[in-house]
């Protein structure tokens, strides 16, 4: 069994917050992303673990070394499509692998989802296909595949989860497709690779997914937040502060006269003084004081500092303060 993790991704999308911290390693719910990730494979016989990086890897390597795995470590020197990305975290493997994104975090049995002979890919029923690799099905069994399609067939999108029988099949289809030089949106898409695959007489199924949680912008971070800490949720009591949980404080974040929650994740060493907090991410290091923050993401060492108003409001009046 083989697993290969691309999380070479640039992230974007969420910038300022990858400027200085590879989008794998962002914090949501007391661990980085690629920790929720890690922690759902305990229990997967893996012979072979390779992470596919990319810019600053170092610091991915740092935290994949804490984990239990004899990991394989593989740069992708130019970011040329999630396609290449399998096809180099590949190199050297053989048989049945699984695929996961290092940015995606689904609730799935991964066991159960590697089972049997047949090449699996999880998706889900999404409202704007456009934006994905979609897939056409028959009684479970793919007949087509379209990356980002401009008039989708089909609203099942796929979510970043594959299990190949053969790896090496995805390999070689990866290999034409860039002999071929077929791109979309100028990348080597590994959907195009599994077309190739399909039209060569390679057979897929789908399994549909309840729980997917891309965390690509801050709004996906911030609602994949609320989802997980539903399910871990931790904190002790804070002297004077109120917690409304759920809600999740690492022992070392110091928290004076706040609010803290619902859905709030407190990295290590915060500081958190006069301040009410609901729906966020404050990461480690992070200060934060006189502030009230709603749906926000502090990052890494940050300084927060906000005010109080003075105001004198007759009746009938209508006071909105940014």
């Amino acid at each position: 069994m083989n697993v290969i993790i691309p999380v070479a991704g640039e992230g974007t999308r969420l910038r300022p917050h990858t400027h200085a911290v590879p989008k794998s390693l962002l914090y949501v719910a007391g661990k980085p992303i690629l920790g929720h990730i890690l922690d759902g494979l305990e229990g997967l016989n893996v012979d072979n673990f390779a992470i596919v990086l990319g810019s600053r890897g170092e610091a991915i390597i740092d935290f994949c070394n804490t984990f239990p795995y004899e990991f394989k470590y593989v740069l992708q020197e130019k970011r040329l499509g999630l396609g290449h990305a399998v096809y180099v975290g590949a190199q050297a493997l053989e048989g049945p692998t699984l695929v996961l994104l290092g940015d995606t975090i689904i609730d799935i049995d991964y066991r159960k989802f590697c089972t049997g002979k047949a090449n699996m890919l999880a998706v889900k029923e999404v409202d704007d296909p456009q934006r994905f690799g979609v897939v056409e099905v028959k009684n479970d069994n793919v007949t087509n595949v379209v990356e980002k399609p401009k008039h989708p067939k089909s609203n099942l999108a796929i979510v970043g989860l594959y299990y190949f029988h053969d790896i090496s099949k995805v390999r070689n289809a990866v290999e034409y497709i860039m002999e071929k030089d077929i791109r979309t949106k100028n990348e080597y898409q590994l959907t195009d690779a599994l077309k190739y695959m399909l039209e060569s007489g390679e057979k897929f199924k789908i399994q549909r997914i309840d729980n997917w949680y891309d965390c690509g912008t801050v709004d996906a971070l911030i609602e994949t937040n609320r989802y997980l800490l539903k399910k871990t949720h931790y904190h002790k009591k804070m002297g004077d502060s109120i917690m409304l949980p759920p809600v999740f404080i690492a022992d070392s974040a110091k928290i004076t006269q706040a609010i803290v929650g619902p859905y709030v994740s407190i990295g290590d060493n915060v500081s958190l003084k006069n301040s009410i907090v609901r729906d966020s991410i404050i990461n480690r290091g992070a200060v934060v004081e006189n502030a009230l923050l709603t749906e926000s993401i502090v990052g890494e060492n940050a300084v927060v500092k906000g005010g109080y108003k003075r105001l004198n409001v007759s009746e009938s009046s209508l006071v909105e303060i940014p």
